[in-house]
């Protein structure tokens, strides 16, 4: 019992604090520092940080004796190390990270490009209204992330996580209106099959219909001629007093 009232005093007692430093542009360094603040006894504790959401074990450049370790409860990636601090002692330990949290020219470039040429395409269209709503909230959503990531050029990390996070949402909506582009185009090709197939059948349905009318129309004329022909002939017939048929002398 003793044991364990004297490892909760222990947990209780040490005090982890997290400190974040740019390093030039591409590293971001969390330093993390644990502090006995006993002046009469040594203690023992685990030093133990979790990494922010984003980063994952690619992203950790340098983490020194530190151990790294996934909290499958957290959804979280941490460093960890058993250390032994005399009465006062405080210790220091840095992870050197990847910079991450950054969202590309290129990438926001690539979207508005998409963009403009979808609306493009459905320029002479019934869309093309929506469509360029569409385009300028993506133009306008990009250039908040890009001005929003200049100012937090040189701001903490934390600050510049937190914008990162913000226009991550701004990306995911760009995303979502270009989609809703693509699905517009779409329907905007399959209305122009729909349509010439329909103008297509119609004149095919008009060309049989005329051709069966004219077919039938010279099939009448010939029925007609050779009904004349016969009547003209029966008519002679029975003028000169002819039998229908030859008879056969015996």
């Amino acid at each position: 019992m003793n044991r364990n009232r004297l490892s909760i005093i222990l947990i209780i007692s040490i005090s982890v604090f997290m400190l974040w430093h740019n390093v030039a542009q591409a590293d971001v360094v969390l330093k993390t520092m644990v502090v006995n603040p006993s002046q009469t006894r040594t203690q023992t504790t685990t030093l133990k940080a979790y990494l922010p959401s984003e980063v994952k074990p690619e992203d950790v450049i340098e983490i020194g004796d530190l151990e790294l370790d996934y909290d499958i409860n957290e959804g979280l990636y941490y460093v960890y190390k058993v250390v032994e601090l005399a009465p006062g002692e405080s210790v220091v330990r840095e992870i050197r990270l990847r910079d991450i949290w950054i969202i590309s020219q290129s990438e926001l470039e690539s979207f508005s490009e998409k963009a403009r040429e979808l609306v493009e395409s459905l320029k002479k269209s019934a869309y093309f209204k929506t469509a360029v709503s569409l385009s300028e909230d993506i133009n306008d959503k990009q250039e908040g992330i890009i001005k929003t990531q200049l100012n937090a050029t040189n701001a903490l990390p934390q600050t510049r996580i937190g914008v990162y996070r913000a226009n991550m949402k701004k990306l995911e909506a760009i995303k979502a209106n270009v989609a809703e582009l693509e699905k517009l185009f779409f329907e905007h090709k399959i209305s122009d099959v729909t349509g010439s197939a329909g103008k297509i059948s119609v004149e095919k349905s008009w060309t049989v219909i005329l051709s069966v009318i004219a077919s039938l129309g010279i099939l009448s004329l010939v029925f007609f001629i050779i009904w004349h022909k016969q009547a003209g002939i029966l008519k002679t017939r029975k003028r000169d007093g002819s039998p229908d048929n030859d008879e056969i002398d015996t």
